[in-house]
């Protein structure tokens, strides 16, 4: 029946952005109609490489040596048909640019060789639309081909040299590119001769805005004005020498990108130097050598970058240089890392005022419970004092020492998302809890029946003031919190079950234990600790009433002790709450279902259906337990 369906081109136009590649194969062999509707927006993006097997089938054709040869005839037929809706090109085989470019592998004129025909710069092209062009050719795919399918030139010899594969393919692909005027973003990586082509004629490509190259000598080369966006590697076989001269400066590019291995701080001032305009830095590996001598900032050096985004992965989390860059970036607004220290938070609330987002991202973490003896480093409490307009906080495996919160206030009121852990709070044992309960039971009875209340011995006057205090912690702990009226996203605890490590051999043994309830193995994870936040009215919750945009609620890794009341208070409270994270324990895996959270979390299904219960690290696969 699907094959009547009839479809309107309007249709197919809203519909079709959101398929996949996949999908919009199979839309076009529904019918007739589909296929008319659809296969633009196939052709819309195309790569000649491995997926479908279309690269395997395409040089297999090419090597066919016959004359009648239907396999590539039909390579091209295809290629011929469909090449006008080509936006986005990614070009692996010379055969496309063959067929689809006129005169595509002719030399241009060579004064030392005038017998050789000369080609107009731009000659026509079935390929007139692209938005977007990847160039993955290498010489040795052009000597490949030119061996198999011999052109016009064949080897034609310039003083006994033969004929460059490279210049040949350099020359089709520069055509290309000015065939193509709405031509946004180029991908030349690894092919240097076209790089130094695009150095040559800088204004040629107009309509540029984003450029994939390598950079000489770790330096950015002479590019295109419009440029604005560089995604850029290392030359292999080069690395950046602070004693050569320094490069070319450009004063329109905005954003770059690094991909390989950054290891000096000089370099990276090298890169900021050169451009002067660049607002957003991505530094993909920063493996910075110890004790380098490049100075952070020396005295009466007022040079400064106006840098806005800075993103850095560590390689190794061997970067303690990495804070000599922080003097030069007063204008920093958003900062990106795989990897937090306290130099690097100190660095940050001194020398960038500005800050609105931080993020640390822990690539490759794997599960390290804390220890509730370990000593708590708080790296987090002097950017909550410091920085006035920060808004986002997310730093989701550090904690806070709530011993601390007291000593100065925070400063940054506009905070929107907040992702952190509070530890180091007073807690008492179970036997202890339980005899402060007696003795508040106790009095609690002899108030009721008019009669004084019973003498204290000086064991449980302690008792009584510990508790008291435990809960006075928190109360201001709460009360802090509270004055960040914007909040948005609140985590009051690390993730829960980081990383791939707590399933290796060596740790399972330990984390498998025997439930006394069923006699089944399940994982111990061990991962909440005493020393938290509570989660109850009596310590403080309903001060988070303020909180009146909180739309997510995490408290996975703590001990909140919340009840009834406490479920029926945060439905009631927090009308625009989307999500909780804690209470879903039960999606866990191997670990034992825990019936009072299960009947928590039932109960605020039945309050509030419209909350997810979700949590924040589920890329476990399925353990089977004996």
């Amino acid at each position: 029946m699907i094959d009547r369906v009839g479809l309107y081109p309007e249709l197919a136009e809203y519909i079709s952005p959101h398929l996949t590649q996949t999908d919009l194969r199979q839309c076009v062999t529904v019918s007739k109609d589909w296929h008319a509707a659809f296969i633009r927006h196939l052709w819309e993006t195309f790569s000649d490489n491995t997926s479908g097997g279309w690269f395997k089938l395409l040089q297999r054709a090419v090597k066919e040596t016959s004359t009648d040869n239907q396999e590539i005839e039909w390579f091209k037929d295809v290629y011929r048909r469909h090449a006008g809706y080509i936006r986005h090109l990614e070009v692996c085989h010379p055969l496309i640019l063959h067929v689809c470019f006129a005169n595509a592998f002719q030399l241009p004129p060579i004064p030392s060789a005038p017998f050789l025909r000369s080609v107009d710069p731009a000659p026509p092209s079935l390929i007139t639309r692209l938005k977007s062009l990847t160039i993955k050719l290498h010489s040795f795919n052009m000597d490949e081909y030119l061996r198999s399918r011999p052109l016009d030139l064949g080897f034609i010899n310039i003083q006994d040299q033969p004929v460059s594969a490279e210049a040949i393919l350099t020359e089709a692909c520069w055509r290309l590119a000015l065939c193509n005027p709405r031509l946004e973003a180029l991908d030349c990586t690894k092919f240097r001769s076209l790089q130094l082509r695009i150095s040559q004629h800088p204004t040629a490509l107009p309509s540029i805005t984003t450029l994939t190259m390598e950079l000489p000598n770790g330096r950015v080369p002479r590019i295109p004005s419009n440029v604005t966006t560089l995604n850029s590697s290392l030359l292999r076989k080069e690395s950046f020498d602070p004693k050569d001269p320094p490069g070319v400066v450009n004063h329109t590019l905005e954003a770059l990108y690094v991909k390989d291995e950054v290891r000096t701080v000089a370099h990276i001032k090298s890169l900021l130097t050169q451009l002067p305009a660049l607002r957003y830095l991505r530094l993909r590996r920063v493996h910075l050598k110890e004790n380098d001598e490049t100075p952070s900032i020396q005295e009466g050096d007022t040079w400064t970058s106006d840098l806005r985004v800075l993103l850095c992965g560590l390689y190794e989390r061997k970067s303690p240089e990495l804070v000599k860059i922080f003097p030069w970036m007063p204008c920093l607004v958003e900062f990106h890392h795989s990897y937090v220290s306290s130099p690097f938070t100190a660095a940050l609330a001194k020398h960038c005022p500005l800050l609105e987002v931080i993020r640390v991202t822990y690539k490759g973490c794997r599960y390290t419970p804390r220890n509730i003896f370990d000593s708590v480093h708080d790296r987090v409490s002097i950017l909550l004092t410091s920085c006035t307009r920060l808004r986002v906080l997310d730093l989701q495996y550090e904690t806070i020492d709530a011993r601390r919160i007291a000593d100065k206030p925070w400063v940054c009121l506009d905070l929107e998302m907040f992702r952190c852990g509070f530890v180091g709070l007073p807690y008492m044992h179970k036997r202890n809890e339980q005899e402060v309960r007696n003795i508040q039971e106790r009095d609690k009875e002899a108030r009721r029946k008019g009669l004084p209340e019973p003498e204290k011995t000086p064991v449980e006057v302690g008792l009584l003031d510990a508790a008291e205090e435990a809960k006075s912690m928190r109360r201001s702990v709460l009360q802090q919190i509270s004055v960040l009226t914007s909040l948005k996203h609140l985590t009051l605890s690390r993730d829960l079950k980081i990383g791939r490590g707590l399933f290796s051999r060596r740790k399972t043994s330990l984390a498998v234990y025997r439930s006394e309830r069923d006699g089944r193995m399940y994982f111990r994870y061990n991962d909440v600790l005493p020393d938290t936040l509570h989660l109850r009215l009596d310590t403080g919750l309903e001060q988070l009433a303020s909180l009146n945009k909180l739309e997510l609620l995490g408290f996975e890794s703590m001990d909140h002790r919340m009840g009834e009341a406490e479920i029926e208070w945060i439905a009631r409270t927090f009308p625009g709450l989307k999500e909780i994270r804690g209470l879903a324990v039960h999606t866990q895996v191997g670990a034992e279902r825990d019936p009072k959270m299960d009947a928590l979390r039932e109960l605020m299904q039945s309050l509030r259906p419209d909350i997810v219960h979700g949590a924040s690290f589920t890329g476990y696969e399925r353990q089977v337990l004996g």
